[in-house]
């Protein structure tokens, strides 16, 4: 009934349709930025640094934006976001355009400006969801909204591949016509749906930060996950650093980088149709610890073969094992903390996560550059290997106590 529901809501279907076509430009663009920059200028270490511009405000920017999302009108936010990331990837292409000497900075600024407009829209699309249904098709619609990344990561990265292959500026030109199509599917609809339902002050940016921070830190079994976590993020950023790299030396179509990363969409999918079955049948412990180690095990294939097929099936396994890693983790804390700290502790998290993903991206580009892709596939595996051990230490089961027979 709910998604039958659903289906007949065509602000809903509007604004879904929207922000997924957006989110799809945008996975292309974030595997274009740092193959241009191979591409026009052969350093590693560059398209590490464009990486880590497209994702460092994940690291900066998660409370703020949340903030924001409670205390401005949500259609205005995304509007405004959409529209700074139509100037960035427009930007891109006129600096093609011109073959301006200033390319790089080009490059690494619309990289800032289209990864912070990221952050404030799925933030805010978050809340723009409930204004637009109601309570009875809110768990449907949620499932939809969690579906938008895998399939933006699948068809994204596929696509932006195989456009980079017919033209360095084509995945820029599919994410500004995402940006077009989200902002006409925005603009339609009525401002007052997407009111703010709460009130705040930017003056609480620190205290709700610190709160939430110290919330997660409180609890043992949060604390260790996000720190795992965080490091497991920096280290696939690596990966993808050498897919890219790898691909790029060895003269392969940008397509194949495209099906490549495009497999952890996949993957995520599929795990997405049976983690809620594991998760009542295994406790977050066991499941927890269970698929860092299945990560190291991937990671270990990554390291014997950097062969196309090799890279797709471990990454396709990744993708998955990630998708259970983030279901599990959501619910556990959404049943550990009150319901008022839900949003706080979310977002502490995701400083740590997210917030991950630049420093990986940028090591990994300087990683790449110092040493050979074999080299750096190793080096990986060894600290996959020990944040496995160590997570199996700290989240170990504590001995139960002897009784007296």
């Amino acid at each position: 009934m709910a998604l039958l529901l659903i289906l007949r809501n065509r602000r809903f279907l509007a604004l879904w349709s929207g922000n997924a076509l957006s989110l799809i430009g945008t996975a292309g663009v974030r595997i274009a930025y740092p193959l241009l920059a191979l591409a026009l200028f052969d350093s590693p270490a560059l398209a590490g640094w464009v990486a880590f511009a497209a994702t460092v405000p994940n690291l900066l920017l998660q409370v703020p934006a949340g903030l924001l999302a409670d205390t401005v009108n949500r259609r205005t936010l995304m509007l405004v976001t959409q529209a700074a990331g139509l100037v960035a990837t427009a930007a891109v292409l006129l600096a093609a355009a011109a073959d301006l000497r200033a390319t790089a900075i080009v490059l690494v600024v619309a990289a800032v400006i289209e990864g912070s407009a990221f952050v404030f829209f799925t933030i805010a699309e978050v809340g723009a969801v409930r204004d637009v249904v109601d309570e009875q098709q809110r768990t449907v619609a949620f499932s939809w909204l969690e579906a938008e990344q895998p399939i933006g990561n699948l068809a994204g990265r596929a696509v932006g591949g195989a456009l980079f292959d017919l033209s360095r500026w084509a995945p820029f030109g599919l994410n500004a016509f995402s940006y077009v199509f989200c902002l006409l599917t925005l603009a339609a609809m009525p401002k007052r749906l997407f009111a703010p339902r709460a009130s705040g002050s930017r003056a609480r940016f620190w205290p709700s930060l610190a709160e939430g921070l110290v919330w997660l830190w409180r609890i043992p079994f949060l604390r260790v996950t996000s720190l795992v976590t965080g490091f497991t993020n920096m280290v696939f950023q690596c990966v993808i650093m050498l897919v890219l790299v790898v691909a790029t030396r060895d003269d392969r179509p940008a397509w194949t980088v495209g099906v490549i990363l495009a497999a952890a969409g996949v993957g995520g999918l599929l795990a997405s149709l049976v983690t809620p079955r594991l998760e009542r049948a295994f406790p977050a412990r066991t499941l927890f610890l269970a698929c860092v180690w299945v990560w190291t095990l991937l990671l270990a294939m990554i390291a014997l073969s950097t062969h196309p097929l090799a890279l797709a099936i471990a990454w396709g396994g990744v993708g998955a094992v990630g998708t259970v890693v983030a279901i599990t983790l959501t619910v556990t804390r959404a049943r550990a903390v009150p319901d008022g700290m839900l949003g706080r502790i979310v977002s502490a998290a995701a400083v740590i996560t997210d917030g991950a993903v630049p420093i990986g991206a940028l090591a990994g580009g300087y990683l790449l550059a110092a040493t050979s892709p074999g080299t750096t596939a190793q080096i990986l595996l060894i600290a996959m290997l020990a944040a496995a051990l160590l997570c199996t230490r700290f989240l170990r089961p504590a001995p139960q106590p002897a009784t007296l027979s």
